[in-house]
C-alpha cells in the first residue's frame, strides 16, 4: 500500500497547501497485532506557510479525511502538536515513536522524541492509559462475549501505564515489548489472544477470560501516586519555530512530471491546442495540450533552471513562466498563441494569467518569427516527400551488396562473381591495394591464411588475410563505402520516422499523392494569415476564420507549387504590412521584466500563501 499512501499524503499537501515532514502508521498494525482487515491508520504532522502563523486568522489545527478504501488518514498543525506534547499526549508520543515510517524529513523525529522526553510527564501519561484501559473495560468489555480487539487494546494500555509507574520513562509503542509487564497467568493467555485477532475479522466476539478480566480491574484499582512535572514551554517553543522556519526539501527538475505541474500549486494554465483550437481539427486529429506553470520561488532562487515539460513527442508541452514570458519577449508564435486561446479549449486558467495580455507583446517581431516559421514549414513538407515516395524495406541491405568486380565494361555482384567460380566467400582471402582506395585483391589460394570477406563479429567490417608473396589475385572487388553509410542513413532514419510519425497524417498524404505534406502547408498559410492581422489590426485571432479553405489545402486538393507560391507572395504582403504598421520595434523588456515579478508576487499570494 505504500504507493498509494505516498500519493494520498501528496494529494493532501496540494489540496490544503501545506507540508507534511512526517508521517506514521498508528494503532493496531503500530502495535503488531492487525487483523486481516485491519485499515491503515495514517497520522501525520504538518506545516502551514510561514506567514500564516504570524496571521490574525485561525489557521486549520487538523486534517481528517473519510475512509479511503483501506485508508484512515488524519494529522495535526505542528503547533497543536507541540501544544500537545507539552501534555505528554500518549496518541502524539506513540506517533513519533511507531516502527512503521511513511514520510520523514530529516532530523524531524529526533528532534521531536528528544523534545518528548525533556518535557515527559509520568502522571500525565499515566493517566493517558489509564482512562483508555478504563474506557474499554466499562464499555466494549462490559458484555458476555467479546471482540480480541478490545482485550488486547485494554491490555496494551494497561501495561503502558504499568511501565511508566515502574519509572521506565515513555512505554514503547510494540506491544511485544510491554507483554514482560504482565503477570505470568495473563502472559499465557496472550498467544491465544493474537492468534485470535489475527485470523479472524475485528467484529468477531469469543468468550470472557476470567483471569484477564481480574487483572485489568486490579490494574485499574491502584493507586500509585506520581508527582507532576514541570512544564518547558521554552523547549517546545524552540522546537515549534524550528518546524515553522525549516524550509522544505528543494525541489529538483526531475520532479517537475507532467502530473506535477498540472496540480493548482503550480499550474497557470492548461489548454487544448493545434488545430482543435485552429477550428481546422478533423475526425481523428490528436488533441494537444500546451499550459504554463509556475515554479516554486525556493527552486527558482537555487541554481537549477527548468524551461518546460513535455511527453516524448511533444504533444504535451507546459513551459515554465519565466521562460514563456521569455518567447513571448520574442514574439514566438507558438507562446504567442496561449495569450488568446478560444473559451471552449481553456481547461483551466489562473485568474493572475490576465496580466498577460497580448498587446503588451505584440511588435514588428512577429514580421520575422511568423515569417520563417511558415517558411520552415515549406521546407518541412517537401521534405516528407522523401520519404513518402522512397520507402526503406524492412531489412537493410548487408555490406556485400555493395561491392562489386569489374568485368568487360561493367561490374558484377561480388557474391555472383564468387559463386559462378565455385568460391566460397568465407574461405577466400582478402586484401587492401595501395593507392587505389576502394579497391581490395580476391585470392583463392590454399597457400594463404585465407579469413575470408567479412568479420565474423562485425557483419559491416570487411576483414583482410595474409596471403604468400607469390600468390595472385582471382580478381578485383571494388566496395562504394559511400553508398553503403548513405542507405545505412536513410535506412536508420526512414524506419525511425515510421516508428514516429502520424499514422493519421502519413495517410492523408499519401492518399492524395501530391508529394508534401499539406498539414504543413496549411499551417504556413494560417502563420501568414495570422502574422497579417497583427501588423494591420494588432489582434491575436486563433480560431481561424478561413476553416474551409485551410481544411482543403490540408486534404491535398490544390499543387505544391501553387501554395508556395501563394505563400511566398503573402509573405512580401505581410512583410509590407509590418513596415507601415504602428507596433514597436520590439516588447519592452523592463516592462516585461516588471510584469514577469507581479505575476510571480500575485500568484504567491493567491495559491500559496506567501
Amino acid at each position: 500500500m505504500l504507493p498509494e499512501i505516498q500519493a494520498l499524503l501528496t494529494r493532501i499537501e496540494r489540496q490544503h497547501g501545506v507540508r507534511i515532514p512526517y508521517a506514521c502508521e498508528s494503532g493496531s498494525r503500530a502495535w503488531g497485532f492487525a487483523s486481516p482487515d485491519s485499515d491503515y491508520d495514517i497520522r501525520f504532522l504538518f506545516v502551514r506557510p510561514e506567514s500564516t502563523y504570524l496571521s490574525v486568522q485561525e489557521g486549520i489545527e487538523s486534517i481528517d479525511l473519510p475512509l479511503e478504501g483501506e485508508l484512515d488518514a488524519g494529522g495535526w498543525d505542528i503547533r497543536k502538536a507541540a501544544r500537545l506534547l507539552g501534555k505528554s499526549n500518549g496518541a502524539l508520543v506513540e506517533w513519533l515513536h511507531s516502527p512503521v515510517i511513511y514520510r520523514c524529513e530529516p532530523g524531524f523525529r529526533e528532534r521531536w522524541q528528544s523534545t518528548a522526553r525533556a518535557v515527559f510527564s509520568p502522571r500525565a501519561s499515566r493517566d493517558h492509559y489509564l482512562g483508555l484501559a478504563k474506557q474499554m473495560l466499562l464499555g466494549k468489555l462490559d458484555a458476555a462475549e467479546v471482540r480480541a480487539k478490545d482485550y488486547l487494546y485494554a491490555l496494551r494500555a494497561t501495561l503502558c501505564a504499568r511501565w511508566i509507574a515502574a519509572g521506565k520513562g515513555i512505554p514503547p509503542v510494540a506491544f511485544a515489548e510491554l507483554v514482560p509487564e504482565a503477570p505470568p497467568e495473563v502472559r499465557e493467555l496472550i498467544p491465544g489472544l493474537l492468534e485470535h485477532k489475527a485470523r479472524t475479522a475485528e467484529s468477531e466476539r469469543m468468550p470472557r477470560l476470567p483471569v484477564l478480566d481480574d487483572f485489568l480491574h486490579e490494574a485499574l484499582a491502584e493507586h500509585i501516586e506520581l508527582p507532576p512535572t514541570p512544564l518547558d514551554t521554552a523547549a517546545l517553543d524552540r522546537l515549534l519555530r524550528t518546524e515553522i522556519r525549516r524550509p522544505a526539501e528543494l525541489p529538483k527538475p526531475a520532479d517537475f512530471t507532467l502530473d506535477r505541474v498540472r496540480q493548482p500549486d503550480l499550474l497557470l494554465l492548461d489548454t487544448v491546442a493545434g488545430s482543435h483550437a485552429y477550428g481546422t481539427a478533423i475526425d481523428g486529429s490528436d488533441e494537444d495540450r500546451r499550459g504554463i506553470f509556475a515554479a516554486p520561488r525556493a527552486f527558482l532562487l537555487g541554481l537549477d533552471a527548468i524551461e518546460q515539460v513535455a511527453d516524448e513527442r511533444s504533444d504535451q508541452v507546459y513551459y515554465e513562466l519565466g521562460h514563456f514570458v521569455a518567447l513571448l519577449l520574442k514574439n514566438n508564435p507558438n507562446a504567442l498563441e496561449l495569450l488568446a486561446m478560444p473559451d471552449d479549449c481553456i481547461r483551466h486558467r489562473h485568474p493572475a494569467f490576465a496580466l498577460l495580455k497580448p498587446e503588451i507583446f505584440l511588435s514588428k517581431l512577429c514580421a520575422k518569427t511568423f515569417g520563417e516559421y511558415a517558411m520552415g514549414q515549406i521546407r518541412k513538407a517537401r521534405g516528407l516527400n522523401k520519404k513518402i515516395v522512397n520507402p526503406q524495406p524492412e531489412q537493410r541491405k548487408a555490406m556485400l551488396e555493395f561491392c562489386h568486380v569489374p568485368e568487360g565494361q561493367g561490374s558484377v555482384p561480388v557474391l555472383d562473381w564468387l559463386a559462378a567460380r565455385g568460391i566460397d566467400p568465407r574461405k577466400c582471402g582478402l586484401t587492401a591495394v595501395q593507392h587505389a582506395a576502394g579497391m581490395f585483391a580476391i585470392y583463392d589460394d590454399p597457400r594463404s591464411e585465407a579469413r575470408g570477406l567479412v568479420s565474423p563479429k562485425d557483419p559491416d567490417t570487411l576483414v583482410f588475410s595474409s596471403v604468400a608473396k607469390e600468390a595472385v589475385p582471382a580478381g578485383w572487388m571494388h566496395f562504394n563505402a559511400d553508398a553503403f553509410q548513405a542507405h545505412c542513413k536513410a535506412h536508420r532514419e526512414y524506419w525511425e520516422w515510421v516508428r514516429n510519425r502520424n499514422e493519421e497524417r502519413f495517410t492523408t498524404n499519401a492518399s492524395h499523392g501530391r508529394g508534401y505534406d499539406s498539414k504543413n502547408l496549411m499551417h504556413t498559410l494560417r502563420l501568414l494569415d495570422m502574422a497579417g492581422e497583427i501588423a494591420r489590426e494588432g489582434v491575436l485571432r486563433i480560431r481561424r476564420p478561413n476553416r474551409d479553405y485551410l481544411l482543403r489545402v490540408r486534404a491535398g486538393e490544390f499543387a505544391y507549387e501553387d501554395l508556395v507560391a501563394r505563400a511566398e507572395e503573402q509573405l512580401v504582403e505581410v512583410q509590407s504590412a509590418f513596415e507601415a504598421s504602428s507596433l514597436p520595434e520590439a516588447p519592452d523588456r523592463d516592462q516585461v521584466n516588471a510584469l514577469l515579478i507581479e505575476l510571480r508576487e500575485t500568484f504567491d499570494v493567491l495559491d500559496r500563501g506567501l
